[in-house]
């Protein structure tokens, strides 16, 4: 049966000597730095300029591929979101060119469109592995609880079941392709994305009872269980906001 673990991030290791990287040292903060940080950083990523939108593809991207092939996630969910990069940029640089542009500004256009939604991949990536579902819970619940009070908590377990959920749907798409292509070699392309689909929606809502089940028996529907408590209060908080700063002023680089 799986379930929301009260901490499932990489600084939840078994014990035993603590060694530095990146992974460990993003797990350690406080989760509430971290989820600020996503939400500010990612609308500036955005509005960067080409040069300013490379360096924070660079930068996110070898976090990413330091933070989350050790994760839940696995590095399948790296490789899964660079194709679907590519995917979008190809597409949005040929219906550019079918609709007047020339070829080589298209394809500039798309690289720079592709970096920027690779980028917030990235970070969203990191976000994910690098927090369990009970502290991203946590932090939604303390940053909501202004706003909507006692039902905060229900905010904050509908995205922890979300955060726990991305990992078990890119483990099952997996298991789900391989299948295909060993019971399927000749199965026809028209008939692959339906066949797909159809077998992940199955596998997903099939473990939606063990889901509730668990919650149920670790009494996460009841607003104590998202009560705020933070191991390290505001930790990260330094570097977090010279990244933002760093970031701010990359909007000045064209």
């Amino acid at each position: 049966m799986t379930a929301l673990h009260p901490d499932t991030s990489p600084a939840a290791a078994s014990p035993g000597p603590v060694r530095f990287s990146p992974a460990s040292s993003l797990a350690a903060m406080d989760p509430r730095v971290k989820l600020a940080t996503a939400l500010v950083l990612g609308p500036i990523i955005w509005r960067f300029g080409p040069g300013a939108t490379a360096v924070s593809t660079l930068t996110l991207a070898l976090l990413a591929f330091l933070t989350v092939p050790g994760s839940s996630f696995g590095p399948a969910a790296l490789r899964g979101n660079a194709v679907f990069v590519i995917l979008w940029a190809a597409a949005k640089a040929l219906f550019d060119i079918w609709g007047g542009v020339a070829p080589a500004a298209a394809c500039a256009e798309s690289a720079v469109f592709g970096a920027r939604l690779l980028s917030l991949i990235c970070l969203g990536l990191i976000l994910a592995a690098s927090t369990s579902p009970r502290q991203m819970g946590a932090a939604l619940s303390y940053a909501l609880t202004p706003v909507l009070g006692r039902r905060a908590w229900k905010a904050a377990l509908a995205l922890a079941l979300l955060v726990h959920n991305l990992p078990l749907a890119w483990t099952a798409g997996a298991a789900i392709r391989r299948t295909m292509r060993l019971r399927c070699p000749d199965l026809p392309f028209s008939r692959k994305p339906g066949l797909f689909a159809t077998a992940l929606l199955r596998a997903v809502s099939l473990t939606a009872y063990d889901r509730t089940m668990a919650v149920a028996a670790r009494n996460l529907d009841r607003p104590e269980a998202w009560r705020p408590v933070f191991v390290h209060p505001w930790r990260g908080a330094l570097p977090c906001a010279l990244a933002v700063v760093l970031a701010a002023a990359g909007l000045l680089w064209p």
